[in-house]
């Protein structure tokens, strides 16, 4: 928040950046006595702790939750990555979708454990073994750039890693501590990235330590499950709701109550020897003129009175005052917002500001409804509302009575030459390594700020401050009650297809469906289909009009390869008004993170597939959510999805195939008992195919008919890693397809994980890989005969590999599907 603008009146005019979020939770308008006592005693800490790793959910949220409402220092997480290589136990969204999610799953927990929250600008491109894999993806002197700009800017005095450079487990992990550290001393160079230099300083931490799970003799240790009484829970117990945050990873744990001790080994910069913060002045007196300050924060602490909050606003404004003259900018800055939003919380100030309809087009005009209410007997003046887009402000200079509201109405015009509300790191097109941004601003930033923003300056004992309040749409569900969103502007229509890829086998012919969806009334246009070179289509185009709001028409374009046709992309475009319109809306709604919308191009995945196909009647298990069923259902096999009453009570010889999804087995809870049905499917002639569980979530003692390790860790990363076929002559790789190594080009993020690692009966491995440097895995698939079926475990990652269209994967899967028993 920006406080004050230049006032005719002016009694202060000084900017603050407004960022306050480790213990008042400013994006609420609702607090408590305890929460403002907390806050003031915050007043009196100037230290900040920096935490640094890979990944949403490697953050150690009991850490942050200890430093930030315990130790009461400016506490923040940097993760190299939004987590968009990462598998969605919530719904079908992957890649970039997926990082959307795990992004605000940081910013919800960070809510909760009082942390703030950046990024850097690498994708999670899924697991790797080794730093030297990660940084021949990632550009390893921009990522350091961004660490090092987040150190400049949040100015820690000490930097934590939940990664040491060799003990992680993870490429991606692993290089997060080699990051740091570099960082740690190049943030101090003013001769690194000097651009840098024109808005921020060098800084130098003072040390570098790794939150550790292996001490040694000299490390630091802290107890982080301390229980703080004017909060009322312990730093486990909130950290428990940070963590369990993380849903689309399925990491909700239980509340740990009691003694909980965290290491940390010495990494770079000084050694500490009793504590974390030796040597380090966390008081007023690392400025000069700052104990002054100290003094009257303990002054300010000693009459606060939690029955009238209010009382303590004189002191806070002169306090605030106080401050402007110290020499220390960034402390001052941070310390004034802070007391500003304790200005609010003492005079319960609220302030919202609302409009009728959550989507807006370019050059729409709005009401926008800013209201405003002071539910204290302090004295405040209501100078001037202002909001984003309008042309006028409104200059009220009229008092705030007590629990009286005071709504008024601002009409704004939205630009047309305004970009829509993509996230930032969206907007331009990447390699699927690093994200493209060119405003170097926003880098690190977790989100965009909003649109529309209402401002209101308020003048208190005096002094005049400004606080920014995002417009949203509001509204009341029968059984939520009511519920907010943001405001976006986005496209006047929204293109989408029943199906992102197709595949043509054998010259077949494909229908793909596009739908048309208007976001205004009267909307008239032409829908086109552009193909790649050696594809035709019966239909160039379509023209459309749709009358209302909400309207949608479907259109359907016959494709087909020609002889020299490739797997390609057919792109899909409407014109409408002189304006072209290339994205689909997607929304989505989870109730743990903020509505969030993104607009993705619409196109669609033309393969053409060389394929011999025996058709299957196919039963599908979906687990944590996958692709499969559709690829296979391209491919003319009739699939259907198996409830779990379908497990209990339907006739399964129905089927040829039954296939378990990916991590079925952690996600239907009655699996473990339904599977005695499946093996006796087995048994009579079916064919059985488990796709890859986790060691996480339930436990099965065995899957399948005979016994092998559900809780493997194996894994070959590299996409391109060789592969051995170890029985050349076996049905899986010649019938109906023959399997040669060319099958296993082109695939992509990985080879398979969480491979078994010990089998035993009739189980047998079919293939054999590994990861540069690394021995042989082979419990990527394994084949067993049973009675007169087939059952297959396959840790290979078909549900990254169909739906990316590789050729040879259809092949080997087509197969699995086609195995017959002997």
């Amino acid at each position: 928040m920006n406080i004050s603008k230049s006032l005719s009146k002016a009694v202060l005019s000084f900017c603050v950046i407004f960022s306050f979020n480790s213990i008042l939770l400013s994006q609420t308008n609702s607090y408590s006595s305890a929460e403002i006592f907390q806050g003031l005693k915050k007043l009196k800490v100037l230290g900040s702790v920096l935490y640094i790793a890979a990944h949403p959910d490697d953050e150690n949220t009991a850490l942050l939750t200890y430093m930030s409402k315990g130790k009461l220092t400016r506490t923040a997480y940097l993760s190299l990555t939004r987590g968009d290589g990462g598998q969605n136990l919530l719904g079908n969204e992957k890649g970039d979708l997926l990082g959307v999610i795990r992004t605000q799953e940081l910013l919800s927990a960070r809510k909760v454990d009082g942390a703030e929250q950046f990024f850097t600008r690498a994708i999670d491109f899924g697991y790797s073994k080794t730093a030297k894999e990660t940084l021949r993806n990632w550009d390893r002197d921009l990522l350091l750039s961004d660490v090092v700009k987040i150190i400049r800017k949040f100015r820690p005095d000490i930097i934590l890693t939940r990664f040491s450079k060799t003990q992680g487990g993870h490429g991606q992990h692993l290089t997060s501590a080699i990051l740091a550290e570099e960082a740690f001393y190049a943030a101090a160079d003013p001769n690194k990235y000097p651009e840098q230099l024109e808005t921020l300083q060098p800084w130098q931490a003072k040390r570098l330590y790794w939150n550790t799970w292996q001490p040694t003799d000299k490390a630091i240790t802290i107890d982080i499950g301390e229980y703080n009484s004017v909060i009322g829970k312990s730093f486990n117990e909130i950290a428990a709701q940070a963590r369990s945050m993380h849903k689309s990873q399925g990491f909700g744990v239980s509340a740990n109550r009691g003694s909980q001790l965290n290491h940390f080994n010495y990494f770079a910069g000084d050694s500490a020897h009793n504590n974390l913060f030796d040597d380090i002045d966390l008081s007023w007196g690392r400025i000069e003129g700052g104990k002054v300050i100290e003094n009257e924060i303990n002054k300010i602490i000693n009459v606060y009175n939690p029955d009238t909050p209010q009382g303590i606003v004189p002191n806070l404004v002169e306090l605030y005052q106080s401050m402007s003259n110290l020499p220390d900018v960034y402390w001052v800055e941070k310390k004034q917002s802070e007391i500003k939003e304790l200005i609010k919380m003492c005079t319960g100030l609220w302030m919202q500001s609302t409009v009728w309809e959550p989507e807006l087009s370019k050059g729409q005009r709005i009401d926008v409804r800013p209201m405003i209410i002071n539910r204290s007997n302090y004295p405040i003046i209501l100078e001037d509302i202002s909001t984003t887009f309008s042309n006028t402000d409104l200059y009220l200079n009229q008092n705030l009575l007590y629990n009286k509201p005071i709504t008024q109405k601002q009409t704004l015009k939205i630009p047309n030459n305004i970009n829509y509300s993509q996230p930032y790191w969206l907007k331009e097109k990447h390699d699927g390594k690093l994200f493209k941004i060119d405003n170097s601003e926003l880098i690190g930033d977790p989100e965009n700020k909003s649109d529309i923003i209402s401002t209101f300056v308020v003048n208190i004992h005096g002094t005049s401050f400004s606080y920014e309040i995002p417009a949203v749409y509001k509204w009341t569900d029968a059984v939520k009650g009511e519920l907010t969103k943001p405001v976006i502007i986005r496209p006047d229509l929204s293109i989408s297809v029943n199906q992102e890829n197709l595949v043509f086998a054998n010259g077949s012919i494909k229908e793909i469906k596009v739908n048309v969806i208007s976001k205004i009334d009267s909307a008239n246009g032409k829908l086109f289909i552009d193909l790649p070179n050696g594809w035709a289509s019966d239909k160039d185009s379509y023209d459309f009009s749709l009358a209302e709001k909400g309207d949608r028409i479907t259109f359907s374009f016959n494709v087909s390869p020609g002889n020299n046709a490739k797997t390609g992309l057919a792109k899909l475009r409407a014109v409408m008004n002189g304006a072209t319109f290339t994205d689909e809306i997607v929304e989505m709604d989870y109730p743990h993170i903020k509505y969030q919308t993104v607009f993705m191009p619409v196109t669609v995945d033309l393969i053409k597939l060389d394929i011999h196909i025996e058709k299957k009647r196919i039963g599908y298990i979906m687990g944590s959510g996958d692709d499969i069923p559709l690829s296979l259902t391209e491919l003319g096999n009739e699939v259907e999805l198996l409830s779990d009453e379908d497990l209990d009570s339907k006739d399964l010889s129905e089927y040829e195939v039954i296939i378990c999804g990916v991590r079925a087995f952690n996600t239907r809870e009655e699996l473990d008992r339904q599977q005695k049905r499946i093996i006796d499917f087995v048994e009579k002639g079916g064919t059985w195919i488990v796709q890859h569980n986790t060691r996480f979530g339930i436990n099965v003692d065995q899957i399948g008919p005979y016994p092998f390790s559900t809780t493997g860790r194996d894994r070959i990363a590299e996409e391109n890693a060789e592969l051995e076929i170890l029985v050349p002559d076996h049905q899986i790789f010649n019938y109906p397809n023959k399997i040669t190594s060319a099958d296993f080009d082109g695939w992509v993020q990985e080879r398979g994980l969480y491979f078994a690692d010990s089998w035993e009966g009739k189980l047998y491995p079919l293939l054999s890989g590994h990861d540069e440097g690394e021995t042989s895995k082979l419990g990527g698939l394994l084949y067993a005969n049973y009675g007169k079926g087939v059952f297959i475990f396959t840790a290979y990652s078909w549900f990254r590999q169909l739906p990316a269209g590789v050729p040879g994967a259809y092949k080997i899967f087509v197969n699995m599907i086609s195995a017959k028993g002997k």
